[in-house]
Parts: C-alpha cells; structure tokens; sequence
C-alpha cells in the first residue's frame, strides 16, 4: 500500500492524490515512486480511461521536500542522476506520455516539481485558489522535468521566459488567461468539475485519445509534411476500427454512441 499518495478509481477515472497535507504535498523520490507505480498500473488496467492528479489538504504540490533537498545538496552528480531524477523525472514523463488523458484538478499551489507534473498533464482545472510557480531559479537551478520544452508550447515564449527565469507566480485567472488553466472554479466545486471532465473523456474513443496525443506531442518535434504523413495512416488505422463504425451507425440511428 502506498504511504505518501491516495489512489482510487471512480467512474473509469484512476485517481492519485498526494497525501502529505501537513507539508503541502512537498515531493520526495519515495512519493514519486509511489506515483510512477501507480500511472503504470493505471495505463495498463483496461477499467481506467483517464487519470486525475490532485492534492490533499490546501496544496497540490509545494515542489521538493527541503529536507530531501538539503540531502539533495551533498550529492554527486551522478547519484542525483540516477537515483533522483529515476523518479522526479520517471513519474514526469509517464504522465505526459501515458496514452490516456491525464487531469491535474489543481486545488492549491502547485510549484517546482508540482508545477512540472500539472505541465505534464493534458488539462488542468484550477480552483480559484490556485497558484503555478516554476520556483526552480529561486533556488539557482532549472526546470528539468520538460517546463523548459513544454510551458512555452501553453503559454507562449515570453511568459514562459518570465515564469522560469523571475520564478513568478500566475494565480487561478491569469493562469485561465494564458492558457495554463483550462477552467477555474469555486474550490469547492474542484474535484466534481474536474471528475465531470474525466467522464466525459472516459466516455471518448480511448483509441483515437491515444492518437491525438501522440500527434500533438509528434507535433511539437516534426515538420508538417511528416505528421501529415502519419496522421493518415493513423487516421486508416482508427477508420478501420469498432469504434468509426459504432459512431456512424450511432449517428444514424440518433444515439450516443458506445466506445470500445
């Protein structure tokens, strides 16, 4: 059983909740294993078609633990290599290339590493009390869990420069302003505006979900003559799959349809 994180399905929706409420959810290697065990599982179980991140008590994330991070000072390099970032970096990387949509419902501050890991995710639903920090430079380092790549794709260079380099801080409706957010919401509403969004992808073709993603991610790293390339063949792919034939038929006979 995991010690650090909370983890439950609902509705088809895998749910992680950081759990160290009394430290706002501050990161160490041992939570972020907790959390790469638990997406992997999630990824793998055919009963959940999206994940949702979430944080208990008033944080979603406060970054680093400082007590690990004074730790983190006295090692070599290549032990935070390959030890730390096995995790840090692991748990980052699941979530943007898990091919189910993924969901941070950000009910607090989510800074540092708790910034990187709401980046990571597909959408992000904010209560109005949330607040994004890529803190990283306060400290005299960087944003290495793919901030760097993937915030300037959501929020456009110069904000993205300003973010990472001042360490400033975007509240609930700024974030919403510059596309951070998706939507932000009454706090109290989070968790069941962020879980009526889960339904509704889980209701979605997960197999189609899967090839947009990737599509996107392609897209940020291709040209346009290549993605064009492969979206037609995945597009022959999913057109020969149950699920276009189900949407046509369920078009003509006026119904919603049903998703493999």
């Amino acid at each position: 059983m995991p010690k650090h994180i909370l983890v439950d399905v609902a509705d088809r929706v895998g749910r992680i909740t950081f759990n160290t409420p009394q430290n706002l959810n501050a990161l160490t290697p041992e939570m972020l294993a907790e959390v790469l065990e638990a997406v992997e599982a999630f990824e793998v179980n055919p009963d959940v078609r999206v994940l949702m991140f979430t944080g208990s008590g008033k944080g979603f994330s406060a970054g680093g633990d400082m007590d690990f991070m004074e730790r983190l000072s006295q090692m070599p390099p290549f032990e935070i290599k390959e030890t730390v970032y096995k995790h840090f970096a692991g748990a980052a990387k699941a979530i943007k290339l898990c091919p189910k949509p993924t969901i941070a419902a950000v009910n607090g501050a989510a800074v540092g590493a708790g910034c990187e890991i709401a980046v990571a995710c597909d959408f992000r639903i904010a209560s109005e009390h949330a607040m994004f920090s890529e803190a990283w430079i306060k400290l005299g380092v960087i944003a290495p869990l793919g901030g760097m790549f993937l915030l300037p794709q959501i929020v456009g260079l110069s904000k993205a420069t300003e973010m990472l380099m001042l360490g400033t801080q975007v509240g609930a409706e700024e974030a919403m302003s510059i596309g951070l957010a998706n939507k932000v919401v009454p706090a109290d509403a989070l968790l069941e505006e962020a879980m009526a969004l889960g339904r509704q992808l889980a209701d979605g073709p997960a197999r189609a979900q899967a090839v947009i993603k990737e599509g996107l991610r392609r897209g940020m790293e291709s040209t346009l003559a290549a993605e064009w390339e492969h979206n037609i063949y995945a597009q022959s792919m999913l057109i020969s799959s149950g699920d276009f034939a189900e949407a046509v038929q369920a078009f003509k006979e006026k119904r919603k349809p049903v998703f493999d």
